[in-house]
């Protein structure tokens, strides 16, 4: 703006005054000097105002740039302090993933040795299992065995039932057959009883002895060969003589009174036909009475023979064992 000012001025000095040519020629030149000084600045001028204008710009766009920086530093301060938080989070996540993972550990590990105990009982179980098998296997064996046994027992409890029942039809018979062959001896002197499953022929001493004496009486000898006879069809079955006495006397002499008066009597039966092998002679004093020794009726009770006929029961042990 000055170089306008003073070339102006330049170019009024040189209108108005009276200079030389050489004074003219020199403010040409230095009238083009100055034109070229002024185009230089004019284009300097217009350089420095696309500077200034490039430096407003640059500077706004710095100002933008600021703004955008100072808004990217929040947003970083914010994604700063979001990480930080995350971090916490992360920090709390982690902490309670750790403890999680202990608990799960622990839980596992409790699981573990609960489900091997749970395998070792499991085990046991199908152990016990397997002996309850073998033992069930065995006892069905047995039990079949049992049934087997029970079967042959039946069959046997059948046949030793028969055979029961027939033996005592066969001891029925023969004390109605006794009873028939001594028919006519009277009650007092003679009674022939059945008491579990034995006939009991009981003979008073008035039939077969006198008083104190070991011979038989002809009455009494009679009785007994009719008895010997019924005796000798039953081959098989058990005799028993038993002596009895009173009290009268001492128990050594009722001993011996006894048992000879029962050897007297087994003599008879065994000559008449009765089967030697299948009969005992006992003599039992006054120790098995009929009835107390206290009148002297009760004593004829007690002095007796009885013979006590048992059915041969050698097959019904065998059965039953």
């Amino acid at each position: 703006m000055n170089a306008k000012i003073y070339l102006g001025a330049l170019t009024l000095a040189l209108f108005t005054s009276c200079v030389s040519t050489k004074k003219y020629d020199e403010l040409a030149y230095q009238k083009r000097q100055l034109e070229a000084e002024k185009m230089d600045m004019t284009t300097t001028i217009a350089s420095n105002e696309r500077m200034i204008n490039d430096l407003k710009a640059k500077e706004q766009l710095l100002m933008q740039r600021e703004q955008e920086l100072s808004k990217t530093r929040s947003e970083v301060e914010g994604l700063r302090m979001s990480q930080k938080d995350l971090m916490t989070k992360y920090d709390e996540l982690l902490s309670q993933s750790n403890q999680v993972l202990n608990t799960a550990t622990e839980e596992k590990a409790a699981l573990s040795e609960e489900l091997s105990n749970q395998q070792k009982t499991l085990d046991q179980k199908e152990r016990e299992l397997r002996f309850l098998e073998m033992k069930l296997k065995s006892q069905e064996e047995n039990l079949e065995s049992l049934q087997e046994d029970v079967r042959i027992r039946e069959r046997k409890l059948l046949e030793l039932t028969q055979k029961l029942n027939a033996k005592d039809s066969v001891m029925q018979l023969l004390r109605n057959t006794i009873n028939d062959a001594l028919r006519g001896i009277s009650s007092e002197d003679l009674t022939v009883s059945e008491y579990q499953g034995k006939v009991y022929v009981s003979l008073s001493q008035n039939l077969l002895f006198a008083k104190g004496s070991t011979v038989i009486d002809p009455a009494g000898r009679d009785a007994l060969r009719k008895l010997a006879g019924v005796l000798k069809e039953h081959s098989d079955i058990q005799i028993n003589v038993e002596g009895h006495t009173d009290t009268d006397g001492t128990a050594e002499k009722n001993w011996d009174l006894s048992v000879t008066r029962a050897t007297a009597v087994v003599k008879v039966l065994t000559g008449s036909g009765a089967n030697p092998d299948n009969i005992i002679a006992s003599g039992r004093g006054f120790y098995f009475p009929k009835a107390p020794n206290d009148t002297e009726t009760n004593k004829s009770l007690n002095r007796r023979t009885e013979i006590i006929l048992s059915p041969n029961l050698d097959l019904l042990y065998s059965l039953i064992e």
